[in-house]
């Protein structure tokens, strides 16, 4: 089965409560990510809370520069953790 992105809601402790298409739903904490410099536009909470769900990627716009977040980067991550038990 192909994953998708569905939904995703930005909380105010920089977790992504995250949606894919299979009804699976993920609270990821992206807080640790925040270090990277790829991601250093995201500690605005304006810029944080303005994600923009599209199938494959999640985007932010409205930074100092674009930031996207592809699916094949969370995903293996979200796997990963619901091996462990978390």
């Amino acid at each position: 089965m192909i994953l998708y992105f569905k939904n995703a809601v930005p909380k105010d402790d920089y977790t992504l409560s995250i949606e894919f298409s299979n009804g699976r739903n993920v609270e990821f904490p992206f807080s640790n990510m925040l270090m990277q410099f790829r991601f250093s536009p995201l500690k605005d909470e304006c810029v944080w809370k303005a994600v923009e769900v599209f199938p494959t990627h999640l985007e932010w716009n409205t930074g100092t520069f674009q930031v996207n977040l592809n699916i094949e980067e969370i995903v293996p991550i979200v796997k990963i953790k619901s091996e462990k038990g978390g």
